[in-house]
């Protein structure tokens, strides 16, 4: 259920009575932070980009973050009525929310169905989650993958075509349908839920053949975070290799991309997200080299022709703190968990290590 899975973002705000961005706590269920906003801007008659959040928040569940709009009364975003949504304005400002402003998130998650009690944790190996990689339909990292050598109608076609289990009837035939009428650009073949789809279907009816512009179309977060899911995975695929080389006790979890390895032992390093500068050495260099080769991509690929999907290359830490860690009584299988992580972690691979601790 959706009241199982509860987040909260942790934010210091600078609040006045007066500036150009109105400040909102945004609390939904069942949508993503981009379609939300999108629709909000829809009833207000304005660009989603006078919009602008610390973090992106998933569908499941519900969640609550802050959000700026600029030259937006406060009293305009109280009357806002969505299912699923509700705005709870906390003041003015004269700066937007930028990326770097989140703290952190509180999590308040119910387990269900355990064989066995959860145990206390105090880190956890610091992966992306199936989310980074597009959730119900995870290939964002494949899609990036192809962003980044250039083929763009590939690219396209991985994000219209090919339908997953998870998706629902309807999507299942929309994907067919395009997939038996590739270069026929019919809006209408995709419901009007499928937002993203239908941009590029709408673009491409305009100008057949541009399938680059049709992507760079795309909501720019959404648009740039394809390049930034490949790097994750290469993040992910890489950590696991060298825990599993590191460690004789450890234990594999899988999730949609493949496997995820944990240890009881806390490792202090910042591990790369690769790019075109990376320079690496040791263990790391022959780890993630080795399935970069397997990939058939190089340092260079993440240069992209594209300048705002070219990555110089980051670090990430390997493994992060779990602060301010609850556990309530174990009882009929149930049990809930609340904690603090960092910005950037996610919440669900917590659970997956409390799930399969040794």
């Amino acid at each position: 259920m959706p009241e199982d899975f509860v987040v909260e973002e942790v934010l210091e705000l600078a609040l006045k009575e007066r500036g150009d961005y109105a400040y909102f706590i945004l609390e939904k269920k069942n949508w993503t932070t981009l379609k939300a906003l999108r629709f909000i801007a829809k009833m207000l008659h304005m660009n989603v980009m006078r919009f602008a959040v610390g973090g992106q928040k998933d569908r499941q569940g519900i969640t609550r973050q802050y959000v700026s709009a600029y030259r937006v009364p406060g009293r305009t975003l109280e009357k806002i009525r969505l299912r699923d949504i509700k705005i709870e304005f906390v003041g003015y400002g004269d700066t937007p929310i930028a990326l770097g402003q989140l703290n952190g998130n509180l999590f308040h998650i119910t387990a269900r169905d355990l064989k066995n009690p959860l145990h206390q944790i105090s880190f956890v190996v610091n992966y992306y989650d199936e989310q980074r990689f597009g959730g119900y339909r995870p290939n964002l990292h494949i899609i990036g993958k192809e962003v980044l050598r250039g083929n763009y109608e590939h690219a396209v076609q991985l994000f219209l075509l090919y339908p997953f289990p998870s998706e629902t009837q309807d999507h299942v035939d929309a994907r067919t349908w395009m997939e038996q009428h590739w270069g026929e650009w019919n809006i209408n073949k995709y419901p009007r839920h499928m937002i993203h789809e239908r941009m590029l279907i709408g673009y491409l009816a305009k100008r057949p053949g541009d399938f680059k512009g049709a992507l760079k179309a795309l909501p720019r977060q959404l648009f740039t975070m394809m390049t930034q899911a490949y790097q994750s995975y290469i993040f992910n695929e890489s950590l696991a290799r060298y825990l599993k080389k590191h460690f004789t006790n450890y234990r594999e979890v899988p999730y949609a991309l493949g496997t995820l390895v944990f240890v009881d032992a806390f490792v202090d390093i910042d591990w790369p997200l690769v790019g075109y500068e990376s320079k690496l050495s040791g263990d790391v260099k022959e780890i993630v080299e080795a399935l970069m080769k397997e990939e058939g991509v190089w340092y260079e690929t993440f240069k992209c022709e594209i300048p705002a999907l070219s990555s110089e290359g980051l670090t990430r830490k390997a493994m992060i703190p779990v602060k301010d860690f609850q556990l309530s009584p174990y009882k009929n299988g149930v049990q809930e968990v609340s904690f603090f992580l960092p910005k950037g972690a996610y919440a669900t691979v917590v659970m997956k290590a409390l799930e399969n601790m040794i």
